[in-house]
């Protein structure tokens, strides 16, 4: 069992349209909000405006509990639940999901296939026993007390831990772990449940280390086959490596920021410059040649190894040595089309969500 207590110096503010959001505790404790890389999430958010409109998570289902104020939630033409304090709503984050209120809340989100809840306690000075679902088919398991006001003494597995109002206390099962779980004190406490398989949605967290001339070596190779009209005209599949999600992640950024062209773009435009201005032409091209080749041979693989996620080789993967949480990706990068969604997205009707005889034969062609 893995325990973690997280305070004002571990939390993690952040704006959204509608107010602020603090994250309290995320599993795995490298994945990235930003990212939807996780599987589970707990945080509070203040809803500061009296309309405001959630953030769609299509891959997530959600909790909501009001902790102060009252609201209306409207998900979509689906259905709408007024809340008020300590009353809470499940929902899918796809849902187009309108607020109207200004609250305080605690969440509860996490990746569809999990199960989860979210419950309150007032505790008092006789040890109450937290009541556990069934955990089903799921692997693992986690548990929060998050205290609300006063305080909370949880117990769990001979271990004893205190959570002060206003900070969240984790505990992470392992496969097959099983603890009796008690709360006892004074005050309030959300206590939140969700079952999980963990092979299944984590990924794994490689450490950061320092660059090394391997690094160059690898990020040398990666340089000369990323640009774009390398990709258009190499065919990916049937490859027997693959690129982890935090390395694909840094080579989308450095396609699309196009830092290393805008450098060597910005030192041929200088000379060029300096050519209209009366130097040399001769000598304006021996030097955009020479330019141009210490940008290919060394400024780009340079570039390239400093944002990628160092050890480079250890986010390149042979493709059967895969886990099942990677190999899924996998799978699903090598279904993906990229020149048919594009056309898919060109041709769909403004009016719905069909297609007329004539794109539906493009579909078929690209399909085929």
């Amino acid at each position: 069992m893995k325990i973690r207590l997280y305070g004002t110096d571990n939390f993690n503010t952040s704006k959204w349209s509608g107010g602020d959001t603090t994250q309290f505790a995320i599993y795995p404790e490298n994945a990235k909000y930003i990212d939807r890389d996780f599987v589970w999430r707990l945080s509070s958010a203040s809803v500061d405006v009296e309309e405001s409109t959630f953030t769609k998570l299509p891959d997530f289902d959600r909790i909501l509990m009001v902790l102060e104020g009252e609201a209306v939630l409207a998900h979509g033409e689906e259905r709408t639940v007024k809340l008020t304090a300590l009353e809470q709503d499940s929902f899918s984050g796809d849902a187009r999901t309108k607020c109207f209120g200004k609250i305080k809340d605690y969440n509860l989100i996490m990746k569809k296939g999990c199960s989860g809840s979210l419950k309150v306690y007032e505790v008092q000075s006789t040890a109450q026993t937290i009541e556990k679902a069934d955990q089903g088919e799921h692997t693992h398991a986690s548990y929060g007390f998050y205290c609300i006001e006063g305080y909370v003494v949880v117990s769990a597995a001979g271990e004893t831990h205190m959570v002060p109002a206003g900070k969240q206390l984790v505990l992470d099962l392992d496969e097959g772990e099983m603890a009796d779980l008690t709360v006892m004190g004074e005050g309030k406490a959300v206590v939140s449940e969700v079952f999980y398989t963990r092979f299944a949605h984590a990924a794994v967290d490689i450490p950061e280390e320092k660059a090394t001339f391997e690094d160059f070596k690898t990020a040398f190779k990666l340089a000369r086959g990323n640009s774009k009209w390398k990709k258009a005209f190499k065919k990916n599949k049937g490859s027997d490596v693959w690129y982890d999600e935090a390395l694909q992640r840094k080579l989308s950024l450095l396609d699309k920021t196009y830092i290393g062209i805008i450098l060597w773009a910005v030192i041929c435009i200088v000379f060029v410059i300096l050519a209209a201005r009366g130097m040399s032409h001769s000598i304006v091209i021996a030097v955009l040649i020479a330019w141009t080749l210490l940008y290919a041979l060394v400024i780009s693989p340079l570039i390239y190894m400093i944002v990628l996620p160092k050890p480079i080789k250890a986010h390149i993967k042979k493709v059967d040595s895969l886990t099942e949480y990677e190999m899924q990706l996998y799978l699903k990068e090598q279904g993906e089309n990229e020149i048919t969604d594009k056309l898919l997205k060109k041709y769909k009707y403004s009016k719905g969500e069909g297609w007329d005889v004539g794109e539906e034969s493009i579909f078929s062609k690209l399909k085929k």
